[in-house]
């Protein structure tokens, strides 16, 4: 049988055991709940697009602040710290797509000194993971202002992230993904030129030296190409260095590119040339010059060139590419660069090899 006194202390262990469960509750209310049904994280954001006059990232790289913004001139997105080269429509849109399906799904900590957990810390701060994006109107206003954070995924494999609100304690935890923006390649199209081995005809790599590695066109079938001026007691290298040098404009694609002003193309570095079927030249010349860290890059610029009875094929690669590849240098990967580089050298070896 209950007594008084046995009453009063259950009374008083559930008033304990009560006032523990409100004071856990408010401490997770404080730092990790607060469920929501999906709202979006920028509303009417996809409705705003044409409005977006400008996008600025920035994100901290070893203590220092870095930054990419993209600005829209008369209808065109261009990379403002790399001279106004002309970015990718399609990725813009899809980057500001993504911001636009960010659904809220969980309210996470206000407390400053738990953001860097999820990587929500001000870009300011040296242990910053988070990528600050700020798109902005016509009139300078921000649309965004936001911290990315760390990704996770969901308990059913969907992608996750942390995203808080500049200016906001509150941070978030939304369904979605944002892809990577701290490289200039993630805004534009990385071809340089598409040029297929298909469609050489002859090609021509000056060594600083002064002596040119010739490869031509023969015939058809498997070994279309021989190299010119082979001799005789050297063969090629590997297997692959014919198509190496054949396949130099396939594909090629860029690491970084960067305004010509400044840069110094040099004869003596040597060139490739390369002549197709139908009448186009692609000229390349070398440039060598100090990257950040005191090493020296070699960065490449292209010019092309048609013949008067070039085909419309060459015709239309020129007039759709000559302008761009004139105003700029690009930066290839060591690959890449060597298959331009080639030499007599490099291309064989001494025929008694194994």
């Amino acid at each position: 049988m209950l007594t008084l006194r046995s009453l009063g202390i259950l009374a008083a262990v559930t008033g304990a055991m009560l006032l523990a469960a409100v004071l856990a509750v408010l401490w997770r209310h404080d730092t990790t709940i607060s469920v929501v049904d999906n709202v979006p994280a920028f509303p009417g954001l996809e409705e705003q697009i044409p409005d977006i006059a400008r996008i600025e990232m920035s994100w901290n790289k070893d203590g220092a602040v870095e930054q990419v913004s993209v600005v829209r001139e008369d209808g065109t997105w261009r990379i403002a710290e790399q001279n106004g080269y002309p970015a990718d429509t399609g990725k813009v849109r899809g980057f500001i797509l993504s911001l636009s399906e960010l659904k809220l799904v969980e309210a996470k900590t206000a407390d400053p000194a738990r953001y860097a957990r999820l990587g929500v810390s001000d870009v300011a701060e040296a242990s910053s993971e988070a990528t600050r994006v700020r798109l902005l109107g016509r009139d300078g206003g921000a649309l965004v202002d936001a911290l990315i954070g760390i990704d996770r995924t969901s308990g059913t494999g969907g992608a996750m992230l942390y995203l808080r609100q500049s200016g906001d304690a509150r941070s978030w935890l939304a369904h979605g993904q944002v892809d990577d923006v701290q490289r200039i390649a993630s805004w534009t199209d990385e071809a340089v030129v598409d040029i297929g081995a298909d469609r050489i005809q002859e090609i021509h790599l000056t060594a600083p030296n002064g002596k040119v590695l010739e490869v031509r066109r023969t015939g058809e079938g498997e070994t279309p190409f021989a190299l010119m001026n082979m001799p005789e007691d050297r063969k090629f290298a590997t297997f692959y260095t014919l198509n190496e040098i054949t396949d130099g404009l396939t594909k090629l694609t860029f690491e970084d590119v960067r305004s010509m002003n400044g840069m110094t193309f040099e004869p003596s570095l040597g060139n490739a040339i390369y002549q197709t079927r139908g009448g186009l030249t692609v000229i390349v010349d070398f440039a060598e010059v100090p990257g950040t860290d005191g090493v020296v890059e070699t960065w490449t610029h292209f010019s092309v060139n048609v013949a008067p009875d070039a085909t419309e094929e060459a015709k239309s690669f020129a007039a759709a590419n000559a302008e761009r590849l004139s105003r700029w240098a690009y930066r290839l990967s060591d690959s890449r660069l060597q298959r331009l580089r080639h030499s007599m050298e490099s291309a064989t070896k001494p025929a008694t090899e194994g």
